[in-house]
């Protein structure tokens, strides 16, 4: 009863924050020029009055803010993420035929979300050992081999980093990993898909994303290990004769588990931000470079509904992914959800951009 009643109150705070992101992106974009006109009649040099009264009426853009809005709710409660005002094609009769955005933006949260939930187990895979290691032999020289190594990678800008990877696997003439692009996991597409296509294409992405958190991580379970060394009931699975291996793994490790859970929340969105830098590297054609050609990167005016329908599905996956993390906590912790002065306290460790 705890556990739902915890998680009802996470939804509706869910709800909430998507609502009013999504309130304030159209209140944002509404404020920035753009000529909504251009899109329905794309070869006209000079838009005459007619033209741009006309487009704002097929596009819907004459309706009140709000009842635009509600429209727009509507259309994200149908799943199809509104309409795009890019590649509208205006047929005669004055009928306007648009594209919903979700066919555009959901096979690139797809390559988002791979990289992510890849790089996130890549991270911990790496991070959970080091850390231990670094975190029980405090002031050696593995302690500080491994904090300058992870410091260094963390310090490196995620495109030199890419970069870097890209160039030397290429001097390598291997055949493997490939140095770019994306293959779905599923669906086929150019002679390209299925499990073991969507892994070797992502192997070289995966590893740029772990090491750019892996010293954040690594430093975590560090701090936590060692803190966590010198406890009352660690001091007490000695004395039994536990081996330092097994109290590391039953009785120190599993401490940290909470911290870890914290900052994975955290880092969700810094996630989506990094994702930005490493799809252009590898050509991956995800949620970061469409959200920059949505925001005029490759034309002069700002596609609305895609724009906002990109804030809309990032936050939702923000969203879900600490709403997963709080349902975690909230498994692993009986304390999470009683009180309110029993609520976890964030972490105050920031992102690598």
């Amino acid at each position: 009863m705890r556990i739902i009643s915890f998680v009802a109150r996470r939804l509706a705070a869910a709800m909430f924050t998507l609502l009013m992101l999504v309130a304030l992106a159209f209140v944002v974009y509404w404020a920035l020029p753009s000529t909504p006109a251009s899109f329905v009649y794309p070869s006209a040099q000079h838009l005459t009055p007619y033209q741009l009264h006309n487009a704002n009426h097929l596009l819907g853009l004459d309706r009140p803010k709000i009842v635009q809005y509600g429209d727009y709710i509507a259309h994200l409660a149908r799943g199809d993420l509104g309409r795009q005002w890019a590649g509208a094609e205006l047929l005669p009769g004055n009928k306007l035929v648009q594209k919903p955005v979700g066919g555009l933006l959901f096979p690139a949260a797809g390559a988002t979300i791979s990289i992510i939930l890849g790089g996130a187990f890549l991270v911990l895979l790496l991070a959970v050992p080091l850390g231990a290691l670094a975190g029980s032999r405090v002031g050696s020289w593995s302690d500080r081999t491994i904090s300058i190594v992870a410091l260094i990678a963390v310090c490196t800008h995620p495109m030199v980093l890419g970069s870097v990877m890209q160039k030397g696997f290429a001097d390598l003439h291997l055949p493997w990993p490939p140095l770019g692009g994306y293959c779905p996991l599923f669906s086929h597409a150019s002679g390209c898909g299925g499990p073991t296509d969507w892994a070797g294409h992502l192997a070289l992405p995966w590893f740029t994303f772990a090491l750019l958190f892996l010293a954040l991580y690594t430093r975590m379970i560090r701090v936590s290990v060692a803190e966590t060394l010198h406890e009352d009931f660690v001091r007490t699975a000695r004395a039994k004769g536990a081996g330092e291996t097994r109290v590391l793994r039953v009785h120190v490790l599993p401490s940290a588990t909470l911290r870890v859970l914290t900052m994975v929340g955290m880092e969700i969105g810094t996630a989506i931000g990094v994702c930005v830098y490493i799809e252009t590297v590898y050509g991956i054609g995800g949620l970061g470079r469409l959200s920059v050609l949505a925001m005029g990167g490759a034309t002069t005016s700002i596609d609305l509904p895609l724009t906002v329908g990109i804030v809309a599905l990032i936050t939702l996956i923000v969203v879900v992914g600490n709403l997963i993390v709080d349902v975690l906590y909230a498994v692993l912790d009986p304390r999470a959800g009683r009180e309110p002065t029993l609520n976890r306290d964030k972490s105050l460790a920031g992102g690598v951009i």
